[in-house]
């Protein structure tokens, strides 16, 4: 096992390699432990760069500091001195350069030896490239050595993966694609194989420095030829994202849309070694399909893009082998047939001009659903909107869904007759997240118990609740939403519920309707058949406040699982955050609520406390600026 010790911005990071590469020579493989420095370690600003390595707070202390690298050069294997003159020569530096080096503890820590130039470039190249590629620039200032070891790391990498969010972040797209050019430019002339190329801009221009009317029609064809070029040269995998850098579709401005990207339309004409594609802020609108070049694809994921209905039917006409497809906000899409053997994978999310959806894939195992439930013409108002329609064929092998219509617009609960069609659907699946709305369109069918489904197989489930409009919900009716759901849902198997509560509160749910203790005493949600979650051991709450509709929910749940083993409740951020004083009653109250397993611990926490189990998506649509509308 060896240790490499390098800088990464303002911490030291630490790589542990299980082996060295065979590549290795005899004198790389008898060290044990390398560090990148020297470093001072006199200054508070070097007391927080090597603490978290070390999981501490930064000492305040100069003195404290330097415990802490006594503690953490324990840790590491340095080499006896060597003269100040061959500590120079290792680092590039000239001899009659010595007059110019630093002193006391800087000195010392320049004539340790530099063991980490010492690799041989090929295990020094399979360091870089495991870097983003702004910090292997940076190892440049090691030393004359390291000056253009980056560059051979990069010519000699099968991957090219440009898409840290550091990478463009404080420059102009234009300088940033050029450098994206320039590396594949540098890359080609090497001659080294390209397997995979991934580039991600998405930082927005700087006020007056962004490319202009002039100069946008050469950087969109830049754009262009880096995913033509990764196709010529037999890339598997290419991911672009350019999604921050197209104007909206509701931007008039001219200056804006610089950036105009079409594919070719010949693009993937000929047979090529494509296996994923993931394109964001590109035009399709003329590339040929079906096309031969797509026949081996396996995953692909369009954002932002002017596909339509033909197209994508096309496309699975062309992909036989296609395990995973994402749409994400493609706007033209308003009847989406997805029918494939193989695939595994479906995502569809925010693609709002959706009046129907029909799904033939028996191998799916999971589906992620987010967008309206309800759609309407232009000269339509939304109490006359006409509901989604959902088609699904059987999936068996359907273990993942995620169902969400938490901030699509408005919705009508008068027109649900079809979503039960999509509650049936994953009725199998093992890990489940529902929204308040989907619960509240099922709560129109409480009255015909058959549109509810047995859920044999469901360990772990989340709910995500929106804060109603006191316009459309009575008191506490969102809760009878919940309680319905449990009463006439069996779930068996359940053991995980996760409850995600609005991180922006509205009515019922801010703070300021705390309840006092008197409120909550034996406060319970009435039920026509009791409901018992003999299996379930873990519940965490998400922005909790400590409400009175908190509490009552809380209740619903503490006295229907006897085998609970853990609860746990992650308070609001922002305004919302409790005081310690508030944190401190908030745990007082829920450990008096009734609840039947005595064994259950009760914690109640700030976010950055929290070290609990997470359900297994943490990824929440409905407060994405992506797709929330307008």
């Amino acid at each position: 096992m060896c240790v490499l010790v390098f800088f990464k911005g303002k911490k030291i990071c630490v790589l542990v390699l299980k082996s060295l590469p065979c590549l290795a020579t005899r004198r790389a493989a008898a060290h044990s432990v390398w560090l990148v420095g020297p470093f001072p370690v006199h200054t508070r600003t070097h007391a927080s760069v090597i603490c978290p390595m070390l999981q501490r707070k930064p000492p305040r202390r100069p003195s404290a500091v330097i415990k802490v690298v006594a503690k953490l050069r324990k840790h590491l294997t340095f080499q006896p001195k060597r003269k100040r003159a061959c500590a120079q020569r290792d680092m590039g530096s000239h001899p009659h350069q010595s007059s110019k080096s630093g002193s006391g503890s800087n000195r010392g820590a320049m004539e340790e030896e530099d063991r980490l130039s010492s690799l041989p470039d090929d295990l020094l190249h399979a360091i870089l490239r495991g870097l983003p590629l702004k910090q292997a620039v940076r190892t440049s200032a090691l030393s004359r050595r390291w000056a253009r070891q980056w560059l051979r790391a990069l010519a000699a990498s099968r991957v090219l993966d440009l898409t840290d969010r550091d990478f463009a972040r404080g420059q102009p797209p234009a300088r940033a694609a050029a450098t994206v050019s320039r590396c594949l430019r540098l890359h080609a002339e090497h001659g080294a194989p390209l397997d995979v190329l991934r580039v991600a801009l998405l930082a927005s221009p700087p006020s007056g420095s962004g490319p202009g009317p002039s100069d946008g029609a050469s950087f969109g064809r830049d754009v262009i030829g880096w995913v033509a070029a990764a196709v010529r040269r037999g890339a598997r995998e290419v991911e672009v994202d350019v999604l921050h850098l197209t104007p909206s579709q509701d931007d008039d401005d001219d200056d804006a849309a610089f950036l105009e990207l079409e594919l070719p339309g010949d693009l993937f004409q000929a047979r090529n070694s494509l296996e994923r594609v993931a394109l964001g802020g590109l035009s399709l609108r003329a590339v040929r399909l079906p096309a031969a070049g797509l026949a081996g694809l396996r995953s692909l994921s369009l954002s932002h893009a002017d596909v339509t209905d033909e197209a994508v039917r096309a496309i699975l006409s062309s992909c036989r082998a296609l395990e995973s497809l994402s749409l994400r906000s493609c706007s033209l899409l308003t009847s989406v047939c997805v029918a494939s053997e193989r695939l595994r994978e479906l995502q569809l999310l925010g693609c709002r001009a959706v009046q129907e959806l029909r799904v033939a894939a028996p191998a799916l195992e999971l589906l992620t659903l987010y967008g309206h439930v309800c759609w309407s013409e232009p000269e339509q108002s939304w109490q006359e909107g006409n509901p989604v329609y959902f088609d699904f064929g059987d999936m068996p092998a359907l273990r993942d869904a995620y169902l969400s219509h938490l901030g699509c617009g408005d919705y009508n609960i008068v027109h649900d007759m079809a979503y039960p069609c999509l509650y049936y659907v994953v009725a199998h699946a093992r890990v489940l997240t529902l929204c308040s709305i989907g619960l509240q369109l099922l709560y129109q069918h409480g009255w015909d118990e058959s549109a509810f489904r047995e859920m044999p197989k469901l360990e772990e489930l989340q709910l995500l609740l929106a804060s109603p409009e006191p316009c459309f919900y009575w008191d506490n009716e969102d809760q009878e939403h919940v309680s319905t759901f449990f009463m006439l849902t069996p779930l068996p198997v359940l053991q995980r519920l996760f409850l995600h509560l609005p991180s922006d509160p509205g009515y019922g749910w801010s703070s300021s309707a705390a309840a006092r203790p008197e409120e909550t005493d034996g406060a319970d949600m009435t039920l026509e058949h009791e409901v018992v979650l003999d299996q379930l051991t873990f519940i965490k709450v998400v922005n909790f406040r400590g409400t009175r509709r908190e509490l009552r929910l809380l209740t619903f749940f503490l006295k229907r699982a006897p085998s609970l083993d853990q609860l746990v409740l992650v308070t609001a951020e922002g305004e919302e955050a409790p005081a310690d004083e508030q944190l401190k009653a908030m745990q007082e109250r829920v450990s008096e609520l009734q609840r039947s397993s005595r064994e259950a611990r009760v914690s109640v926490c700030r976010p950055k406390e929290d070290d609990s189990p997470n359900h297994a998506h943490t990824r929440f649509f409905h407060e994405d600026d992506e797709y929330v509308a307008n």
